[in-house]
């Protein structure tokens, strides 16, 4: 089992709160080391939460998307259509890179457009903190 060290985390932790900021304008605050070592004291050690700490992560979570503006919901929905659009550019452009394998092998083309689209669109929505809108309506 592979142990995740306090400043890894505090850095990935960091990154996350840093483009979730850029997303929402807000000003990046940076935990402190010390939030960090208590959530992991709170977790047994663990960099996995148990199943109440997942449950009340997520009505946490939930609670606060509810008490978004309608303004806020719909500029996020917006760029996270943008990283869709993103993903599905990226899509036609590598599949639209490859005539000869649509031709010698259709379902491994196909293949090659599902694995470059979507995924890369959803991944660049979460990195960023937007939001897709059907999430939320």
């Amino acid at each position: 089992r592979a142990e995740v060290t306090p400043s890894l985390m505090s850095s990935l932790r960091a990154l996350l709160i840093a483009a979730a900021a850029a997303t929402s304008g807000a000003r990046t605050v940076v935990p402190q080391p010390a939030a960090l070592t208590r959530l992991q004291r709170l977790r047994g050690g663990n960099v996995l939460a148990t199943p109440p700490d997942g449950f009340d992560g997520a009505v946490a979570a939930g609670s606060k998307k509810a008490a978004m503006p309608a303004d806020k919901v719909f500029r996020l929905g917006v760029f996270s259509g943008v990283h869709i659009g993103f993903g599905a550019l990226l899509m036609l452009t590598v599949g639209g890179a490859c005539p000869g394998l649509a031709e010698s092998n259709p379902g491994l083309h196909k293949l090659v457009l599902g694995a470059f689209g979507l995924p890369f669109g959803l991944m660049m929505t979460l990195l960023s903190g937007a939001e897709l809108f059907t999430g939320n309506t």
